[in-house]
């Protein structure tokens, strides 16, 4: 579109001469050097000048001025001016079809996705010519819900342009949401093969595919990815979550403790991936690393009641509170079944009293009917 807009303004200074030399303020040129401003990307002042223009001057080349107004104005992302003034340009005889591509852009811009559809129909063969063109009509197809019309906008545009292969990607994300997935994964396979690839491309595709169910194929393709990427954290914790989707527990805690090496925002996540997946030591290696004290004893205490050292739960007593965190009710919870783990039901019973959550406080009944147990007849306790 940068090409477009520059044959516009040498089409516009072709037809207007700017008199540097005229002393007379009468005398300037102001299209001309509207023109000259904008092509300068002086865009304010360029409608600044377009302000002294005389709209009733015999001479004025009406298409010529309304059409650089309309440019302005686009510039100055006033889209819906900039399209009035383009068609004023139309009106008065501007016969340059390009002029339509760009009311198109503003109609997109708008969301006017008909009237966008509609501007490009004025120059089917200059829109056939460029490729995201084609594209953002395909687009607009498929926000009207028109995805037949969206998709066969896409296979003209296959046929035409076979090496542009955004329009794979493009037609990729449709299939997906429309749960054409088979189709789906002949045209991410299309454009994976061909394509310029970057990091942010493939995790687009990746996490396609995984909304898509497509479990397995993710992974095969995140694997890639964590080859061709090892030092990109986003990637390796992608391939982390797919192996957690396949219950490869073990996989993604290791994963996760890579990317917490590459982004310390993932230590916490690894710390809890080795708790899931029972490995005690390193649960408790990574979670000495995270920097938030509060957070770091939240997750402390529930490594400890996952591998039962009810005694390093109490033990926390004394940290718990000076980060606030027996405001919590989960932790007093978790505090009053500790003590009550270790047989000191007094200690317990203080920190039940203080839990109102409900379904917090139906556990806080239970516990306290095994307290009573315990302490009346110990055969019945169910510690």
């Amino acid at each position: 579109m940068k090409k477009i807009i520059q044959i516009l303004l040498a089409l516009l200074l072709s037809s207007a001469v700017y008199a540097s030399t005229k002393q007379n303020n009468d005398d300037v040129d102001y299209v001309a050097l509207a023109t000259l401003l904008m092509k300068d990307a002086h865009y304010s002042r360029a409608n600044e000048a377009l302000t002294h223009v005389n709209l009733e001057d015999e001479t004025l080349d009406k298409a010529q001025y309304y059409t650089l107004k309309g440019l302005v104005d686009l510039k100055l992302n006033k889209y819906r001016e900039s399209n009035k003034n383009f068609q004023l340009a139309i009106d008065n005889g501007q016969v340059e079809k390009s002029i339509y591509l760009y009311m198109a852009q503003n109609n997109f811009k708008l969301k006017d996705y008909e009237a966008t559809i509609d501007a490009l129909s004025h120059a089917k063969e200059l829109v056939e010519s460029k490729p995201k063109i084609m594209a953002l009509k395909a687009e607009s197809y498929f926000r009207l819900t028109k995805y037949n019309d969206a998709l066969i906008v896409l296979s003209r545009l296959n046929e035409l342009h076979p090496k542009y292969y955004d329009a794979y990607r493009q037609r990729f994300s449709y299939f997906i949401k429309l749960k054409l997935y088979q189709s789906a994964l002949t045209d991410a396979q299309v454009y994976l093969t061909h394509a310029k690839l970057n990091d942010r491309i493939t995790i687009s595709f990746i996490n396609a595919l995984r909304k898509a169910k497509e479990i397995d194929k993710a992974t095969l393709l995140a694997e890639n990815a964590h080859l061709q990427y090892s030092d990109n954290a986003t990637v390796t914790v992608l391939l982390a979550n797919l192996y957690i989707d396949k219950d490869m527990i073990q996989a993604a805690a290791d994963l996760f403790d890579e990317a917490s090496l590459q982004d310390e925002k993932y230590i916490k996540d690894s710390a809890e991936m080795f708790r899931r997946a029972k490995d005690f030591v390193q649960a408790l290696y990574k979670n000495s690393q995270i920097l938030n004290t509060k957070e770091k004893y939240k997750q402390k205490v529930a490594i400890y009641l996952e591998f039962g050292n009810y005694e390093k739960v109490v033990a926390t007593e004394n940290a718990l509170k000076r980060n606030g965190l027996l405001k919590e009710q989960n932790i007093l919870y978790a505090l009053a079944y500790s003590l009550y783990k270790i047989g000191d039901y007094k200690r317990s019973e203080i920190y039940l009293k203080k839990i109102t959550q409900s379904d917090l406080f139906q556990k806080s009944i239970e516990l306290r009917k095994n307290m009573n147990k315990c302490k009346n007849n110990h055969w019945e306790c169910t510690q």
